[in-house]
Order: C-alpha cells, then sequence, then structure tokens
C-alpha cells in the first residue's frame, strides 16, 4: 500500500512539473524541448530532398503547347532562308501547297494541331522514343484504348483520342522495319511506308481534323534511312493532297515534325525539290513564256524580288526537351530488328 502511495505521489508530482501552460514564460521546457510554450513541440519534415529534385526536374522539362499560328510553314521557311530553293526541282513540282505544308524540329507532344501520328509499333502499347514519350505525355487513358484496338498492321494505322496531349487526337501509324522479310513480301518498304502517310491522312480527314502532324516514321530502331524516309513522306502528301481538292482544302496544314537533326535534315535537302518557293517557280514561268510565245508581258521588279512572298514572323527555334530520349527501346522492337541497324531515338 505504501509504495502505491508513493507511485501515485511521484505521478501527480511529475504531471504538474510536464504541464504545458498557455502562460508560460520559460524559455525552454525541459521536456518538450521548445523554446515557448506558443511554438509547436514539433516540426512537419520536409519531403526527402531526392523526391523533391525528382519532381521539380520533371516539372522544368513541360513545354508550353505550341499552336498552328507558331509553326512555320514552308512560305515562312523560305521568306526566312532557313529553306533555299533547289537545283533538282522535279518536272510536277509545285509551289500551290507551300502555306499548308510545315517544317518543325521539335517535340511532337508539344504541338496543338487536330492529330498527331504517333511511330508506334505493331501492338500499339506503347514502347520507346517518340512512341514511349505519346504515351507518357497523354496519360495512363491512351493505352486502356489501344488496348481496345488489338493491335495494328504494318502499313497501316488507328486512331484514337488524345487525352492529355494538346492536340485532339493520337493516330497511331506502324511503320516498315528496314530490310526486313515480310517488307519484301507485302510489296516493298516505299509502299509500306507511304501507305502509313496515306491511311493517317484519311483517318484524319475522316474524324474532322484540319490539321495533323508527322513524326518521322520508321526512322529510328526500324532502320530506314532518313533521305528516304523522308521522300517517300513527301511524295505521299503530295500525291494525296493533289488527287482530292476537295480533302486538299480541308486539310489546312500538314506538319512534318522532326526530332532528330538527321531527320530535320533530310526534309530540308528534299522538300525543294518538289515544293519549291513561289518565286522561283515564277522565274521558270517566265523563262518559258519570254521563249516560247514571245509574251511582252513582264513581272515587275518588285515581283521579281519577292516573288509576293509576305514578310512573316521569325521561325521558332525551341529545341526538344530530353523527355523525349529515353535510355532504351522496348523489348518488342528491339525483337523486330533484323541485322546490325543503328538503334535511333523514334521508330
Amino acid at each position: 500500500m505504501q509504495s502505491i502511495k508513493l507511485v501515485k505521489a511521484f505521478s501527480s508530482w511529475f504531471v504538474k512539473r510536464a504541464a504545458v501552460t498557455p502562460h508560460s514564460t520559460s524559455s525552454q521546457h525541459p521536456l518538450l524541448n521548445t523554446k515557448s510554450s506558443d511554438q509547436p513541440a514539433f516540426k512537419i519534415r520536409p519531403a526527402p530532398r531526392r523526391a523533391r529534385a525528382r519532381h521539380i526536374h520533371n516539372t522544368s522539362r513541360r513545354m508550353a503547347p505550341i499552336p498552328i499560328s507558331d509553326i512555320p510553314t514552308l512560305a515562312d521557311l523560305y521568306t526566312s532562308q532557313t529553306l533555299h530553293r533547289s537545283n533538282d526541282t522535279l518536272p510536277n513540282a509545285t509551289s500551290k501547297y507551300n502555306t499548308q505544308i510545315s517544317l518543325i524540329r521539335t517535340d511532337i507532344t508539344t504541338l496543338a494541331t487536330d492529330a498527331i501520328v504517333n511511330a508506334a509499333n505493331d501492338s500499339l502499347l506503347g514502347g520507346g522514343g517518340v512512341d514511349g514519350a505519346i504515351h507518357r505525355a497523354a496519360g495512363p487513358n491512351l493505352l486502356r484504348d489501344c488496348r481496345r484496338l488489338n493491335g495494328c498492321d504494318t502499313g497501316d494505322a488507328k486512331i484514337t483520342d488524345a487525352h492529355r496531349l494538346p492536340c485532339k487526337k493520337v493516330i497511331h501509324a506502324v511503320g516498315p522495319i528496314y530490310d526486313s522479310a515480310s517488307a519484301r513480301r507485302a510489296g516493298g518498304h516505299e509502299k509500306l511506308l507511304a501507305s502509313c502517310y496515306t491511311r493517317s491522312l484519311d483517318l484524319a480527314d475522316g474524324s474532322g481534323c484540319r490539321s495533323i502532324a508527322f513524326s518521322a516514321l520508321s526512322t529510328g530502331v526500324y532502320g530506314y534511312p532518313s533521305g528516304e524516309a523522308a521522300e517517300t513522306a513527301i511524295k505521299a502528301v503530295k500525291g494525296w493532297l493533289e488527287e482530292d481538292e476537295g480533302r486538299a482544302g480541308r486539310m489546312e496544314r500538314v506538319v512534318f515534325c522532326s526530332f532528330l537533326e538527321k531527320d530535320e535534315r533530310a526534309y530540308e535537302r528534299l522538300i525543294p525539290k518538289f515544293f519549291p518557293p513561289a518565286s522561283a517557280e515564277k522565274a521558270e514561268g517566265d523563262v518559258k513564256v519570254t521563249e516560247g510565245a514571245g509574251n511582252d508581258e513582264q513581272p515587275s521588279a518588285a515581283e521579281k524580288k519577292d516573288g509576293g512572298v509576305p514578310v512573316l514572323p521569325d521561325v521558332p527555334t525551341k529545341e526538344p526537351t530530353e523527355d523525349l530520349q529515353p535510355d532504351g527501346q522496348p523489348e518488342a522492337k528491339k525483337a523486330k530488328r533484323q541485322g546490325g541497324t543503328e538503334t535511333n531515338e523514334s521508330i
């Protein structure tokens, strides 16, 4: 009994000593180790430094959407001297579509076109390069939509919503693997690659899209040489526009969007052969008229000087983000590769 009383007495004394009153003026509480009673007895621990740094890093790599008005047309690029007249202009070349066709090197996930074309594999379940970047930027709902499509054949394309992307639709085109036996059996690489572009344009037009941006299909791990791929793409788009003037009028903008410099250089070299500057086309026409019909009407000095091309804004120079370059490629794509094809960052 006496020991119990001693314990109770000690407990009572300890509680009284430990009590903190709002009027306490002690500079440091002996138990809570705080400087005053109006300060909290604990501190909120900040997030681990590594986690905070990763969050800041991911946020800093997000780029603002690029509207159509900021994507340079071929006419803009000729005016800014980014593109130059080619000495190898083809006989059927035309400048008719120079205000409808664009060329830009940037992160395709930032383009606010109605549709973008993903360089997909035949499973449509995402992968590395551009394919992986589009899936990451669009969010998990894009993968959910793709699972419902049950894959896609080489040379074909399928369309889904864009979800978190600034565009409205994502068209998943499956390009051919260069030098693969399956491509040879199906009629050749060029036929299959051209089909990716025309099929994507058909899907975009059928879905009410008025603008579309193409990634450089098949030029990454699928091993298609950039020059050959760019020429096939340009021919396919030109043919699609010329085949039906009605749909050509509906498709207000077709964008060739490169991420790697090698693809950009290929387009810059080849586009002037198919789509020369308007001034060059006019000059060639004037020579023919002078030599053939003896027409006395000649263009004015002002027309010769600038070809009627208006002064347009500078070309965007923003480089693509590092987020589009994952360390590796998906096993599904690696398994498809044949021989010693060099691995690139897009499909």
